[in-house]
């Protein structure tokens, strides 16, 4: 009787311990991380793995001598349905990211990498661009929304490092 009294101690003690091991207080953790891909979240899209490109926009980064950071253009319409191949230029003297989200997951990301600073974005829906580089991101815009673009480095985006999509059939040009 003794030996199985210890052994149900020693199995409860590691089974709060696994329990531990997999609770999490959210402290720490990347809030809504692939937040796209969560049911319950405004729709902005999915990665355009394997989908044909029906459209590319070039966007350029820019560093003002007033120390305004900028992306170029700050404002894009896009039809519903469209496949964008975003072509990111990092025109200035600084690393900056290309990051995109709802206006509600940009908020608690950007929260997020004030803890964080150092963190790097190559998730589908973000990438970072080394100065005087470029690079692409393909995404599916499969619903009618309003959403943001931005650079998540701190400061970035307070210095005017944002930008706005909006993916509506009326608004859109023809393509």
């Amino acid at each position: 009787m003794k030996i199985i009294f210890t052994a149900l101690l020693i199995l409860s003690g590691m089974s709060i311990a696994a329990m531990g091991v997999e609770a999490s207080t959210g402290k720490g953790d990347e809030p809504h991380a692939r937040a796209y891909d969560h049911p319950g979240h405004v729709p902005i899209g999915k990665p355009a793995i394997g989908k044909e490109i029906t459209r590319i926009i070039e966007i350029n980064i820019e560093e003002t001598q007033s120390g305004y950071m900028l992306f170029e253009p700050d404002a894009i319409h896009i039809k519903e349905g469209s496949v964008v191949r975003f072509v990111i230029n990092n025109l200035g003297h600084l690393d900056h990211e290309f990051f995109l989200g709802s206006f509600e997951e940009i908020k608690k990301h950007q929260q997020w990498m004030l803890e964080h600073p150092d963190m790097k974005h190559e998730d589908p829906n973000a990438v970072s661009i080394a100065s005087g580089s470029s690079k692409t991101l393909d995404w599916n815009f499969s619903s009618k929304t309003n959403l943001e673009f931005v650079c998540l480095v701190p400061g970035h985006r307070e210095a005017g490092m944002f930008g706005v999509i909006m993916v509506h059939d009326h608004l859109a040009p023809e393509q």
